[in-house]
């Protein structure tokens, strides 16, 4: 019994022994786990820190793209109104390109033919159309409403010069000769009234002895002036003298 009585306390002590090392090991072994638990929990503040500075820039882009956006409507608003101005100017310009007769134009309106004719009393010289009849004549069209006229194919306005040169008539510098034909573009009754009035400038032509033959069309083309030009001492009020 004696050396069993002393085996025993042995074996108890080594059992106390072994677990002593086997909580010592379990102590040491979840130390590690701690710093590995609390090494997560400052990467998760890290993280929260940079998903708020993501927001932040995030919020800034919005607000950019928003600014943005604003200016994109804000080009187009001034592109769409340019471009209307841009036409509103266009469709003026052709306006005032047409009734200076830079483009040519065509429509309804009358043929008016003169020529010699023989004279209106035995022995008289022969009635010769003069630059004053074709100038009288082209204005009383324009009283009558026409909106463009061309004399002999050369489009005139309220300010073309019309003389005599010898005998020729000279339209704006072109040269002219019998027989001469002014076309008007316009309402075609309302000029032929205007030329059939009794007492106008028509009859007398026609008392003078001038053939006077006046032709309606439905369509009438009238060229374009060669160009406008410039004034050499007109100029707006208040412009620098040049």
């Amino acid at each position: 019994m004696g050396p069993f009585r002393w085996r025993w306390p042995a074996a108890l002590a080594l059992f106390m022994l072994g677990i002593g090392f086997l909580v010592a090991a379990h102590v040491r072994s979840r130390q590690p786990l701690r710093h590995a638990v609390q090494l997560p929990t400052w990467r998760l503040q890290e993280l929260a820190v940079l998903i708020r500075q993501q927001e932040e820039a995030r919020r800034l882009l919005e607000a950019e793209l928003d600014d943005l956006r604003r200016r994109v409507q804000a080009y187009q608003a001034a592109l769409m109104e340019g471009r209307e101005l841009t036409q509103a100017m266009q469709e003026e310009i052709a306006r005032y390109r047409l009734v200076l007769g830079l483009v040519p134009v065509e429509g309804p309106g009358i043929r008016v033919v003169l020529a010699s004719g023989p004279p209106g009393t035995p022995g008289a010289m022969p009635a010769v159309v003069e630059a004053q009849d074709l100038s009288a004549l082209a204005n009383e069209l324009w009283s009558g409403g026409a909106e463009a006229v061309a004399i002999n194919g050369v489009r005139v306005l309220a300010w073309s010069a019309i003389r005599q040169a010898d005998r020729a008539i000279l339209v704006d510098g072109t040269r002219t000769k019998a027989p001469y034909w002014i076309e008007a573009i316009g309402d075609p009754a309302a000029l032929q009234a205007a030329l059939a009035v009794r007492g106008g400038f028509a009859e007398g032509l026609r008392a003078v002895g001038v053939r006077v033959a006046v032709q309606s069309h439905d369509r009438l083309r009238l060229p374009a002036r060669p160009g406008i030009e410039p004034f050499r001492y007109g100029r707006p009020p208040g412009a620098p003298q040049q």
